[in-house]
């Protein structure tokens, strides 16, 4: 007679979901996009569980136990973080939150309608005119709201994180690629946000912004306290080391500009530089 048992699969609870998907994930990262990581004589493809929890913060024994299905309390921040390091696409990112916290992620950096409808055909041309240089555009709450081809190129990590101040100060990951990260890029960054705030003292998204920096990060929060001010980089040379480069620091000028029919807008084109 034949067979009429029918087998029913009892539904994997939301911690074993979570772990499968979190090797899966972590497997195919590629490593050469991610600073701070050895590229060269791996073993196996994607990140390790060590290098994961580098770049999120927590422990290598933390990212074990979590792959291995055991129950977490995730804060939105942790998740955040780890959605960027694995370049967890948006239908993954909510995946990862729904398993991880039991609710959606929170909306990321929205910019603002003047930056998106000022981002038109020739802005973005002359954002092309700039290649082989990275270039893009943000908003008053830096926001990047436009770019070419390049600048994704240098840093892979704008599509999971297109707020380039919260990218600095609130993901490790920066700190490798952003050379003397302290004094050359988050010393002036927050200068930078000072001015923003006194010319915009009422604009929510750097209101949100600095809160979330200053909350997220001791580091940030004791620059802070220094009170100093800068209004624009333009001009001056800054440190990067790239994707696919093993750690080579690359020397760039960074130049600024400002739309006139949206003066709070940026434009910023980074020209290499022998020094």
């Amino acid at each position: 007679m034949p067979n009429t048992h029918i087998s029913h699969r009892v539904p994997r609870a939301p911690e074993l979901e979570l772990a499968d998907l979190l090797t899966t994930w972590r497997q195919r990262v590629d490593p050469r996009q991610i600073h701070g990581v050895r590229s060269t004589g791996r073993r196996s493809p994607g990140l390790t569980k060590a290098e994961v929890a580098k770049l999120t913060g927590v422990s290598s024994k933390w990212i074990g136990q979590l792959e291995n299905g055991h129950v977490a309390k995730f804060s939105d921040r942790f998740l955040e973080r780890l959605a960027l390091t694995l370049r967890l696409d948006a239908s993954e990112r909510l995946t990862l939150f729904l398993l991880g916290s039991g609710k959606p992620p929170v909306p990321m950096s929205i910019p603002s309608e003047d930056a998106v409808s000022a981002v038109d055909k020739p802005l973005r041309e002359f954002l092309d005119a700039q290649l082989p240089n990275p270039a893009y555009v943000s908003d008053v709450a830096w926001n990047i709201v436009a770019h070419n081809q390049p600048q994704i190129d240098w840093f892979p990590w704008i599509p999971h994180e297109p707020n380039l101040m919260r990218w600095a100060f609130l993901y490790p990951e920066a700190r490798e690629q952003l050379v003397n990260w302290a004094e050359d890029w988050a010393r002036p960054f927050l200068a930078q946000i000072r001015v923003a705030l006194a010319k915009n003292p009422d604009e929510p998204g750097l209101l949100k912004l600095r809160d979330d920096i200053l909350e997220g990060s001791k580091d940030a929060a004791r620059i802070w306290a220094d009170h100093e001010a800068l209004e624009h980089p333009d001009g001056h040379v800054r440190r990067f080391r790239l994707p696919y480069h093993e750690g080579a620091e690359v020397p760039v000028r960074i130049m600024a500009l400002a739309p006139l029919r949206a003066p709070n807008m940026r434009v910023i084109t980074l020209v290499p530089t022998a020094g």
